[in-house]
């Protein structure tokens, strides 16, 4: 690998290259990349996670996802840059999939859709609360220029956010931006808002006869995301059946003339309501026991996020500060964040690895001024288990004081010490005692359970496993020697992991342990399989015998495939591999080697396959 390549293009490079992806995108932390052979991939996980930059790899819903935090953008741009993975094929091609659920597609339909405005949004919300700050101390009067100026640029994403989601929409839905734009400009024109005068909400015009429902369309979500999904499917009807050389005239006429008064009629009144009703459930469940409500969503937050169901609930946020100027669930989210921030820095304090300390350090900076999680939850949380046990404590117990409170925030932002401004007013006190309590808390629990970081790995599935000692058998019949006496110097260094070589007398390869079958070369020539207490073991059949594409190797299972020991894994025709000029010594190495104390050989010498051979402890 090339040391001075990019972030972007060694991670392009070390998922199988351009050719490879079929579909990438990014939402506000990581890429997400749908592989037409994932298991290329898998081989270079750990490669990956090793990045300088690189946070976590996630395998999700058929996604292969890299975490990478608020860079991913830069990320994403320099891997694509080149390349025709930013081409609207590709991005249907992720649509389409087929392996994704119907939620997965709707939570990445909506993260497409905001996050391109995340950080606008934040940083409105920042500069509102600072402006609501001054006025609080008396810096800043309400009546001079400055405050107006300050509140237009504070608040001018939300009051024109309609404009901006049908942006985003039409982005994500593959139609002209502008037409977009402008059809749900229409709604918030002032000749439109002057037809309600001073009625409000509800009050009926007709079009061409046809009664409509006049609403207020300034700052709602729903109305503008309605439409433009609509318009989507309009404009490739419309492409269909006008001639191309009259679309640039009639595509945008038509399309005028029927979604303006159809979204005024229909998408736009049923969006306004639906944002009202479940902007109306939550204040009521937030007014009839705040403490539950806060308890709940304090203590899952950082659940949600695991999964991406945040996604869902950012558009109710982003809904409530618009329309009603707070909202109860942000405090909360932030709830979340210092529950975790806890359990960082309890991770921090429980930890004997110097390079965990860091890393630990890296992301409890990040929670506390980015509001950012996903280092804490994917590097942390989810490889220890228990710190994200003491995370969700901490958002619970304060994130019930803060529902308690009915602390209200009056932006949307993203939990940390910087975006405090955001939350001035009558119940700040609460939402300070209340960030304090989840921090503590999420320290607390953490320091009590522990980390137990010697017993813990992630494998390369995935999944997080606790490992326990284990005996790993004979894979091949033959000569039993130690891995220093290999032929192979990249073998014999260790730097592959510990193990040993056998000179096979028997060309079959059997199972040495209980475990899943975790990689299959395509040449058939190599295999690892990992075993239920965590050892990922690779059996490399030959030295260079890869240029032999599989010639002469017989897999008798599949990658995926749930073995037992002594199973039959892999014939090999052992006189003709020979003939062919290659050296049969036959590789057993432990890959996660890093994982254990110490691995140890416990025989040498010829023997048949079954002999316990190998020891691995924690």
């Amino acid at each position: 690998m090339d040391r001075t390549m990019s972030l972007g293009k060694t991670i392009l490079q070390l998922v199988g290259g351009e050719e490879n992806i079929k579909g990438i995108t990014h939402c506000a932390t990581r890429l997400r990349m749908l592989l037409k052979n994932e298991a290329l991939a898998e081989t270079h996980k750990k490669d990956i996670e090793d990045l300088t930059g690189v946070i976590s790899v996630v395998q999700n819903n058929g996604q292969f996802q890299v975490v990478i935090g608020p860079a991913v953008v830069n990320v994403y741009n320099d891997l694509i840059n080149g390349t025709s993975l930013n081409s609207e094929d590709a991005l249907q091609d992720t649509e389409d999939n087929s392996k994704t659920s119907i939620i997965s597609k709707f939570l990445d339909v909506v993260a497409a859709i905001f996050t391109p405005l995340l950080p606008l949004l934040a940083g409105s919300g920042v500069l509102r609360g600072v402006v609501l700050l001054l006025t609080q101390v008396g810096w800043l009067s309400t009546t001079s220029g400055t405050y107006h100026i300050l509140t237009a640029a504070s608040t001018a994403v939300f009051y024109f956010l309609p404009i901006l989601l049908a942006i985003t929409s039409a982005e994500k839905f593959h139609v002209d931006k502008f037409v977009a734009a402008a059809t749900v400009g229409a709604l918030i024109m002032p000749e439109f808002m002057d037809m309600m005068g001073s009625h409000g909400n509800g009050v009926i015009t007709h079009f061409f006869g046809l009664p409509i429902v006049l609403m207020t369309y300034t700052s709602t979500v729903i109305p503008a995301i309605l439409a433009v999904w609509c318009l989507s499917y309009l404009d490739r009807y419309l492409k269909k059946v006008i001639p191309e050389n009259l679309q640039l005239l009639f595509v945008p006429l038509i399309s005028l003339l029927i979604m303006v008064p159809l979204t005024a009629g229909i998408f736009g009144p049923f969006g306004v309501y639906v944002g009202e009703g479940i902007s109306g459930i939550i204040n009521f469940l937030m007014n009839s026991n705040g403490w539950i409500a806060g308890a709940l969503v304090g203590g899952a937050w950082n659940v949600f996020v695991i999964f991406g169901l945040q996604w869902a609930v950012n558009p109710v946020m982003i809904q409530n500060i618009s329309r009603n100027g707070f909202d109860y669930i942000v405090p909360l989210t932030a709830a979340a964040n210092f529950g975790m921030a806890g359990a960082t820095f309890g991770t921090f304090i429980r930890t004997k690895d110097k390079k965990m300390k860091a890393y630990s350090i890296s992301a409890l900076l990040s929670i506390f001024f980015a509001g950012i999680t996903e280092p804490a939850i994917y590097g942390i949380g989810i490889k220890y288990k228990r710190p994200l046990i003491g995370a969700i404590a901490g958002g619970a117990v304060g994130g019930a004081f803060i529902g308690g409170m009915h602390v209200k925030a009056f932006a949307f932002v993203f939990g940390g010490l910087t975006t405090i401004p955001a939350f001035v007013g009558a119940t700040l006190l609460f939402y300070l005692i209340g960030l304090a309590l989840c921090f503590s808390v999420g320290m607390i629990v953490t320091l009590i359970i522990g980390i137990d970081e010697q017993r813990v790995a992630v494998t390369k599935s995935g999944t997080t496993t606790t490992l326990s000692n284990t005996v790993i058998k004979q894979p091949v019949t033959g000569e039993v020697k130690d891995i220093a006496e290999a032929n192979d110097p990249a073998f014999a260094s260790g730097a592959m992991g510990q193990g040993l070589v056998i000179e096979p007398t028997e060309g079959k390869v059997y199972a040495p342990f209980d475990g899943i079958i975790s990689m299959l070369f395509k040449t058939n020539h190599a295999i690892g399989i990992t075993s239920d207490s965590g050892v990922e073991l690779m059996i490399h059949i030959g030295i260079d015998t890869v240029k032999l594409d599989g010639k002469y190797f017989v897999p008798r299972v599949h990658q995926g495939d749930a073995v037992k020991a002594g199973d039959l894994l892999i014939d090999f025709n052992i006189e003709a591999i020979k003939e062919a000029g290659y050296d049969l010594s036959t590789f057993v190495i432990v890959t996660n080697t890093n994982d254990y104390k110490q691995v140890d050989m416990l025989k040498a010498g010829v023997g048949g396959h079954g002999r316990e051979v190998l020891q691995v402890t924690v």
